[in-house]
């Protein structure tokens, strides 16, 4: 579908050129490039951000071992220590950038129950929606269950409130909410997300 895609805008493309006399080299190569992006980007930003088969994501990670933004996924969902810790100092020796830096730390600190670690970099982390869940997790963590909640009510993003409100549940014994709220986090989750939470939930509720 997307070659079909890709060759009806191309002949648009190139009749508005030739509609409006456009031979300006790099007017015709910027149209190439955008026609390349479109018949190749698509298949990785679909499974990466929007597929919800957890077997084609799982079969996709596999596939992509070698890249360490990949497999970092399937390291964390599958619980294994060793990669995890691994991949996540490759990350950080290879990209700089504070917020980056902040991100990775937080994410094996969480993920090995080092608490005092992740609130040393937390506060660093740019994007504000992944600030305050990394936030919230920590303060669950943490057994401040209504902090947490105060930080929830700020966040806009289904997935990532419904995910908190599962693990505030569980931690209340409030088994039969956590699930439900599970349940929700997953089915508004998209792409490598889905696969994290359907990872994690198939070990937790067995589904």
């Amino acid at each position: 579908m997307r070659y079909i895609i890709a060759f009806l805008i191309s002949l648009v493309a190139f009749f508005v050129l030739d509609y409006f006399d456009i031979n300006n080299i790099l007017m015709i190569g910027l149209m190439f490039i955008i026609i390349l992006i479109i018949i190749l980007a698509p298949p990785i930003l679909y499974t990466t951000l929007l597929q919800t088969d957890e077997d084609k994501l799982e079969r996709f990670l596999l596939k992509n071992k070698k890249n360490p933004h990949f497999y970092i996924i399937y390291a964390l969902a599958n619980e294994l220590d060793e990669e995890v810790n691994d991949i996540t100092e490759a990350l950080l020796h290879k990209y700089k950038q504070a917020s980056r830096q902040a991100t990775y730390s937080v994410v094996r600190a969480l993920y090995f129950k080092n608490l005092q670690e992740a609130k040393v970099h937390v506060n660093q982390i740019k994007p504000l929606k992944y600030k305050l869940y990394y936030q919230s997790i920590i303060l669950i963590e943490e057994d401040d269950l209504d902090g947490a909640e105060i930080l929830i009510e700020q966040m806009k993003t289904n997935w990532m409130r419904y995910a908190l409100l599962a693990e505030i549940e569980q931690k209340r014994n409030h088994l039969s909410n956590a699930r439900n709220y599970a349940h929700q986090a997953r089915s508004k989750s998209r792409g490598l997300q889905r696969y994290i939470l359907h990872k994690t939930y198939e070990r937790e509720f067995g589904f």
